[in-house]
C-alpha cells in the first residue's frame, strides 16, 4: 500500500482529477474512500484520500494548493448548531437526524440509528450504489403505499407537515433504495448458508390466542367460544386473535421455552397459559409451516446479515458525538464525546 506507484496514482485521483473508480479497480485489495471536508476556520472545502489496506492500517494522503489553510488550523472546528454526530468523518446535521428518527431507520434505538446512517452513508461514499430513474419511481410508489399517501393530494400535505420539498422527498427515498441495494450486495453470497443454519427460526406459527386474567378457566367446549365469553365477561384482555408469527418473534415474546412448546404441538391442540405482562397466554395451534427461501423470507435474511455486518463496522468505528454531556453521551458504547 506504500508502494511509490499507489501512492502517485492516488495523488493524480487528488490533484489532477484522475478517476477514482479507475484507482479502486486497480488496487482491488484497498477500500478506497475521498474524503470532503468543510474547514470550519474558513469554510474552504479540503479533501483526502484515504487507503485502508488488507491488514486494518490505513493511509491518508492530501495536498494543498498554494496560499490554502495553513495545516495548523486544519480540523480546528467547534460543534455548531446544525450539526448532531461525526462517525468515521461522515457528519450528520440535526435535520438528517430527525428525517431518519421520523422514518428512514425504524428498527433500532435512536443512537443506534444514527450511527447507523453514518456507517451506511460511508459504505455508499465507498462503493456507491447509484439508483435509475425506473427504480427511483419503483421506491417512491413502495415509500408512498408503506404510509397510506395513495393520492397526490395526501402526498402533499404529508411532505407540507414534514417540512420537506419534493427534492429532499426523492433524496430521502433514494437513500433507501440504495440501502437496499447495498443490502442486497453484502449478503448476495451468504443468503443460502444463513438459511440452513438459522431458517428454523422463521418457521410461521398461524395461532387462535387470548390472554385471559390470571385464574380464569377454559371450559373445553370450544375455544373461541370461551374466547367471547371470557371477554363479555372482561376477563379476556383486548387484542388481536387471529395471528401468523415467526418462531423468533414468539421466543422474543414467550421465551425459548414457550415458543418451542407452541412451534411442536399439533395443529388444533392447545398451548399454554403461559405468563405475559398482560396476564396468561393461551394459543390453540392452528397451523404450523416450515420457512421457505421466497422473496419475503430472502429479504428477512438480507436485513439479519446486513445486522450483523453492520454491527463489525460500528465495533471499529470512531464514533464522536457533538451533544449533551459527557455523562449522557458516554453511556452509548462507543462513544468520545467532545468537550
Amino acid at each position: 500500500m506504500t508502494d511509490g506507484r499507489t501512492l502517485a496514482q492516488a495523488l493524480r485521483v487528488l490533484t489532477d482529477g484522475a478517476d477514482l473508480d479507475a484507482f479502486r479497480a486497480a488496487n482491488p485489495d484497498l477500500r478506497v474512500r475521498l474524503v470532503a471536508q468543510r474547514e470550519e476556520f474558513d469554510g474552504s472545502l479540503q479533501h483526502a484520500l484515504l487507503l485502508k489496506g488488507p491488514d486494518g492500517s490505513t493511509v491518508s494522503l492530501s495536498w494543498s494548493p498554494d496560499l490554502g489553510l495553513p495545516w495548523p488550523l486544519r480540523g480546528v472546528h467547534r460543534a455548531g448548531e446544525h450539526l448532531l454526530l461525526r462517525v468515521n468523518g461522515v457528519e450528520t446535521p440535526v435535520a438528517r437526524a430527525v428525517a431518519c428518527l421520523d422514518f428512514v431507520w425504524d428498527e433500532r434505538g435512536v443512537a443506534d440509528r444514527l450511527v447507523t446512517d453514518c456507517l451506511v452513508r460511508e459504505a455508499l461514499e465507498e462503493e456507491p450504489e447509484p439508483v435509475s430513474d425506473a427504480e427511483l419511481q419503483r421506491a417512491m410508489d413502495a415509500f408512498r403505499r408503506a404510509r397510506g399517501l395513495l393520492t397526490g393530494a395526501e402526498t402533499r400535505a404529508w411532505m407540507e407537515r414534514n417540512h420537506l420539498s419534493h427534492a429532499e422527498l426523492e433524496e430521502l427515498v433514494a437513500v433507501e433504495a440504495s440501502v437496499a441495494r447495498l443490502r442486497s450486495r453484502i449478503a448476495a453470497d451468504h443468503v443460502e448458508d444463513w438459511f440452513a443454519a438459522h431458517g428454523h427460526n422463521l418457521d410461521v406459527v398461524r395461532l387462535a390466542r387470548v390472554v385471559l386474567v390470571p385464574g380464569t378457566p377454559l371450559t373445553g367446549d370450544g375455544f373461541l367460544g370461551d374466547v367471547e365469553r371470557a371477554f363479555a365477561r372482561g376477563q379476556a384482555v383486548p387484542g388481536e386473535t387471529f395471528v401468523a408469527a415467526r418462531r423468533r418473534e414468539l421466543v422474543a415474546e414467550l421465551g425459548e421455552e414457550a415458543a418451542g412448546t407452541v412451534m411442536s404441538a399439533a395443529p388444533g391442540t392447545l398451548a399454554g397459559p403461559f405468563p405475559t405482562d398482560r396476564g396468561e397466554l393461551t394459543v390453540k395451534v392452528l397451523a404450523v409451516e416450515p420457512a421457505v427461501l421466497d422473496d419475503a423470507v430472502r429479504d428477512l435474511v438480507e436485513r439479519e446479515i446486513f445486522a450483523g455486518w453492520i454491527e463489525r463496522r460500528r465495533r471499529a468505528a470512531k464514533v464522536e458525538w457533538f451533544w449533551g454531556t459527557a455523562e449522557r453521551t458516554g453511556n452509548v458504547p462507543g462513544n468520545q464525546p467532545e468537550r
